[in-house]
């Protein structure tokens, strides 16, 4: 019975640490075509630059969100 419930426990615990690596490695690697993030980090530029024109938020929400932006855009950078 004890044999049971130690080959209940091991199975248990490859199942949590099999898990656990899909989690971290799907946490990790973002998967984007080279045409995906050019479109990507086109679409930031053109937000950053014309979005204030069109005065859809204020200038500090402008900012932050350009700062935002420009933080995701190294993020992508660096995952390649």
């Amino acid at each position: 019975m004890i044999v049971l419930y130690i080959i209940i426990l091991l199975l248990i615990l490859i199942i949590i640490f099999l898990s656990l690596t899909l989690y971290v490695f799907s946490k990790i690697h973002t998967y984007f075509s080279d045409k995906e993030k050019e479109f990507i980090y086109f679409t930031f530029q053109i937000f950053s630059e014309y979005s204030s024109e069109l005065g859809i938020q204020s200038k500090e929400q402008h900012e932050k969100l350009v700062i935002e932006l420009k933080k995701i855009e190294n993020k992508l950078k660096n995952n390649v």
